[in-house]
């Protein structure tokens, strides 16, 4: 597993067969979820075709000086 990147393997999809969810600073560098400020979660196909895409806002949101 990379770093900030987790994969869900279960039932609960809607149409996927596995969950991506990635963890990024403000920096767009790829962190571990407790340093993150953003997220993508993706539902994926078993051969990597991503269905759905989503962006959001979580952990730590720093503020510019």
């Amino acid at each position: 597993m990379m770093i900030g990147c987790v994969k869900l393997f279960n039932g609960n999809h809607n149409r996927g067969d596995y969950t991506e969810i990635t963890y990024y600073d403000d920096s767009d560098q790829m962190v571990e979820p407790e340093e993150a400020s953003r997220v993508r979660i993706r539902e994926m196909l078993s051969d990597g075709t991503v269905i759905k895409e989503s962006w959001g806002f979580c952990g730590r949101i720093r503020k510019s000086a």
